[in-house]
């Protein structure tokens, strides 16, 4: 039995949910939480794709899958369905079966949005459905695996990588946000990319992750961590990544602008 999902027919708009802004063939602009259309190669630490196998950790909508395959590259998508439970925040009183059930419909309406752009761009990559931390091995060996800002949403993000990275045979790409327990260092690494040259060692902050929600007001209810690209370096260096690079972007959340770092690491 094969680990790969059946495409799923989905053609109106209004059963989806896009977490990407993205220009659909057919359907026109759909509008998601972030835009990063014109950012992707430096959202993608501007890792070469070409004629590369890559396992895409949390496509959502498939905004990154169908940039990824024009560049050349062969994508397997990895993602939650709504035959799985979401990794919530526990906060004490919660209904859990209410919200369950909740979380589960928004699912099934995001993996509709993957469906309707992988179909309306003609996509060729293939998707499976899990867990992020049961990522399966029958995917097989991949060059390059990615995570695109999931591991802020998961309680256990080293657990996370661990999975994640099994599979890949030299490469893996961390997009996160900048921590907002570290914010201070925001102007610093302005004043050192002012010029044109980043200088990310100056900028990594400490190897640190700090516990974002807040039970006062249940704030951050999908937000376990805000970690520095120093402590995802760290991660990945206990996970044979040794070398690794951290750069630097800008991308449009509703309508602000968000800092995001990438940490690029290569098995040493």
């Amino acid at each position: 039995m094969s680990i790969y999902t059946t495409p799923r027919a989905v053609t109106n708009v209004e059963d989806c949910y896009f977490y990407h802004t993205m220009d659909i063939p057919g359907h026109g602009t759909v509008h998601g939480e972030w835009d990063l259309r014109g950012g992707e190669h430096e959202y993608l630490g501007g890792v070469e794709l070409a004629g590369k196998r890559v396992l895409e950790l949390g496509p959502a909508s498939g905004f990154l899958t169908v940039h990824m395959e024009r560049q050349g590259a062969d994508v397997v998508a990895y993602d939650l369905s709504e035959d799985y439970s979401w990794d919530v925040v526990p906060f004490d009183g919660t209904d859990f079966a209410v919200l369950d059930d909740q979380r589960r419909q928004h699912l099934r309406k995001l993996n509709n949005g993957f469906w309707l752009n992988h179909a309306a761009n003609e996509s060729r990559s293939t998707v499976a459905y899990g867990t992020i931390y049961t990522v399966p091995e029958e995917i097989g060996p991949v060059d390059i695996v990615t995570f695109a800002s999931i591991l802020l949403h998961v309680r256990d993000p080293f657990l996370a990588l661990r999975s994640g990275t099994a599979l890949a045979k030299d490469t893996v790409v961390v997009t996160d946000a900048w921590p907002a327990t570290d914010l201070h260092l925001v102007q610093h690494l302005e004043d050192t990319t002012s010029g044109g040259e980043i200088r990310p060692l100056d900028v990594l902050g400490e190897p640190k992750m700090s516990f974002m929600p807040q039970h006062w007001d249940r704030g951050y209810a999908d937000t376990w961590w805000h970690m520095t690209p120093a402590i995802v370096r760290r991660f990945l260096g206990v996970l044979g990544f040794t070398e690794t690079e951290v750069s630097y972007h800008y991308a449009t959340a509703g309508e602000q602008r968000i800092l995001l770092y990438t940490v690029v690491g290569h098995r040493g």
